[in-house]
């Protein structure tokens, strides 16, 4: 059985729709499964369990599958009709895309909205879940996503943290998201992990950057000079993803990096700051996940709660 996922989208989406692949792999042990997507987010999946490898989605001829009467690539009407199945995230409000990958003639094509209802109330994961409805499989209770690090990622992770004393308490912070406006003040980033730190001897602050995040850690960086404090920047997902199974807690956003957090470790606590987006879709569905939410914005959320959902943990 070969079947090719074809996901675009940010970190988070991504993580959203493993419990999907976690269905088409549990009812196809032996498969296959190749994802067209994005291939520096697949590698949270790829040869870990979900997905045996990935193709990238940027490349210039695949373009052709959104015109009317192209003519298409045949190297990639080849590889596209050499899968028995084939299952699509992609917009396609015209049915272009899905009107060529038929002439690739693959064995049977399924789509899915990529877009959540606005009124959906549940969460994001039984959307994109709902694509292998037609195959007869559904989630069940759980709705939750996992990620299994490889060996060679809990290795690198362990080389990260060596120097580190014994028994300390890491403390995981991510400052951005993909929007400025989901963001907390990095001044109250700041003062929060200087108050932890101060007020709960052992403790090491793990500042977590991404790529769209440099001004804020710089700024924390500068903030925590003199503080126990380690920063894990631009780590491979996977990478992170091991390593952040390591802290006693992770304090974050509505952000790919948040749920990477909570499907690294399933008991791993969070506190997740939420203004605009609605949780009961977005946050990561599981327990051990503490949303704080600021009205409209994560501006209006106070030092004090965000201090007293971690102290509950770190106590």
């Amino acid at each position: 059985m070969n079947i090719l996922f074809i996901r675009g989208g940010a970190l988070g989406d991504l993580i959203l729709t493993l419990p999907t692949l976690r269905l088409l792999r549990e009812r196809w042990p032996e498969a296959h499964i190749e994802i067209l997507g994005h291939p520096r987010l697949a590698e949270i999946a790829v040869n870990r369990y979900y997905l045996n490898a990935a193709r990238s989605v940027n490349h210039g001829p695949l373009s052709a599958f959104f015109t009317p009467r192209a003519v298409l690539d045949p190297a990639w009407m080849e590889y596209i009709g050499g899968f028995d199945l084939v299952l699509s995230y992609f917009y396609d409000p015209d049915g272009l895309f899905q009107l060529n990958l038929e002439r690739c003639q693959p064995g049977e094509i399924l789509t899915h909205p990529p877009r959540v209802p606005d009124d959906f109330g549940r969460p994001a994961a039984r959307h994109f879940a709902g694509m292998v409805e037609p195959l007869g499989l559904a989630l069940g209770g759980d709705a939750s996503s996992e990620i299994f690090p490889s060996p060679d990622d809990i290795g690198a992770a362990q080389a990260f943290l060596n120097g580190m004393k014994p028994g300390t308490r890491l403390v995981a912070i991510h400052p951005g998201s993909g929007s400025e406006t989901k963001n907390w003040a990095k001044e109250q980033w700041a003062d929060l992990g200087r108050r932890i730190a101060e007020d709960m001897p052992g403790t090491t602050l793990l500042l977590v950057e991404g790529e769209a995040d440099a001004e804020a850690a710089e700024f924390l960086a500068a903030a925590w000079r003199d503080l126990a404090h380690a920063r894990a920047r631009w780590l491979p997902l996977p990478i992170l993803a091991a390593l952040l199974r390591e802290a006693k807690i992770f304090l974050g956003h509505d952000s790919g990096i948040t749920h990477l957090a909570a499907a690294a470790r399933k008991d791993l606590p969070i506190v997740a700051l939420f203004g605009p987006t609605e949780p009961a879709v977005w946050a990561p569905p599981r327990a051990g996940v503490r949303v704080l939410r600021g009205d409209p914005t994560t501006k209006n959320i106070s030092l004090e709660e965000v201090y007293a959902a971690a102290r509950t943990v770190l106590r």
